[in-house]
């Protein structure tokens, strides 16, 4: 596909070749007007794809085979990931005027809520992520997430540079225009602040030691972590493997690391005293859904604020009345009183 590379295809040469030559000759007429973010993405996509259409045809593919792949798929992953790979093929398929007239996106699931971490099951996951130094980077990934509020493309992306260890913070640089309500920088409490002093160091072991390099180098090959190859000036895509093996023994199934930014969030909320401005100071954009669950919170706290008001007002409008209630006579022996004590002095 090399020699295919900045050519643009005619639809007959698309329809000719190879499903997945097909898919890359696509790509590249494509990458001059996309994000490079986004191009990696269909990459992907495209290879996940290649693995089941093989070396059939553009043409050949109709409803029953995207249908086919559809159930495939569920076997390994949501609806959300199929939708996504089955939109880049329809986009191909598009671009070589035979649209799939019958194809149906999978239905998405009801958005759930996120998971947070009683007190108990917060200690019990660090302490068991902690014991294993095969998932030093998983834990030390967590510990900063749930601290932060970073999510994890947040946390997978930052460069030593965004680390500063000296004021204790952390700047997030969400790469895209979509994400310009997520650029901020993030005070570091101890306990985050412990967790990024190992991991700069552990990414000055790995060869991280230019500020552009990430904080969570990309592992190139397999075998234990003295064994493994780390690029500097890739990051990491995902703990998946340890995240489920340390999940496992927590005996937490279900917690997704995403739902470290939703505890730090909702911890957050949950704090009457930490105004809505201050949290998405911190946590960038808040969904308002998440805003509106909280919110009872929060007007309890103002309602109590209010009533604290009246409270602290209420002695000094007694005085104030009973003083007016003196009588004219009662006023001028008062005062006539004060005159003779202070003649006397």
């Amino acid at each position: 596909m090399g020699l295919l590379q900045g050519l643009v295809l005619s639809i007959a040469a698309l329809t000719a070749l190879p499903f997945s030559d097909a898919c890359e000759a696509w790509l590249e007429t494509r990458r001059p007007y996309i994000a490079a973010k986004t191009a990696h993405e269909y990459a992907l996509n495209i290879k996940t794809l290649s693995s089941f259409f093989s070396e059939l045809r553009l043409p050949e593919i109709d409803g029953d085979l995207v249908r086919a792949y559809q159930k495939m798929r569920q076997q390994k992953c949501g609806a959300f990931a199929i939708n996504h790979e089955c939109g880049v093929l329809l986009q191909i398929r598009k671009r070589i005027g035979m649209p799939l007239a019958d194809y149906q996106p999978l239905p998405l699931p009801k958005a759930e809520r996120g998971r947070v971490l009683s007190h108990e099951e917060r200690e019990r996951l660090f302490r068991i992520a902690s014991s294993n130094p095969n998932w030093e980077a998983a834990y030390l990934f967590a510990v900063i997430a749930v601290n932060t509020s970073a999510g994890p493309k947040e946390t997978y992306t930052l460069r030593l540079r965004d680390v500063d260890l000296e004021h204790g913070t952390i700047s997030i640089q969400p790469r895209g225009a979509k994400n310009v309500h997520r650029v901020r920088t993030i005070p570091l409490n101890e306990e985050a602040h412990q967790a990024a002093i190992r991991a700069v160091d552990r990414a000055n072991e790995l060869g991280c030691t230019e500020p552009d390099h990430y904080l969570f180098p990309f592992r190139k090959r397999g075998g234990n972590i003295h064994e493994a190859h780390y690029d500097p000036n890739k990051h990491q895509t995902s703990f998946k493997t340890a995240w489920l093996a340390l999940r496992e023994k927590a005996q937490l199934p279900g917690f997704r690391m995403y739902d470290l930014r939703h505890h730090a969030i909702t911890a957050l909320l949950e704090n009457p005293e930490v105004s809505e401005e201050t949290v998405e100071d911190i946590c960038g954009h808040v969904s308002r859904r998440m805003k509106k669950r909280y919110s009872h919170i929060r007007m309890e706290y103002k309602r109590a604020a209010v009533e604290a008001i009246m409270a602290k007002k209420k002695p000094v409008s007694v005085k104030k009345s009973t003083a007016m209630k003196k009588q004219p006579q009662e006023v001028a022996e008062l005062a006539d009183l004060l005159f003779k004590l202070l003649k006397l002095r």
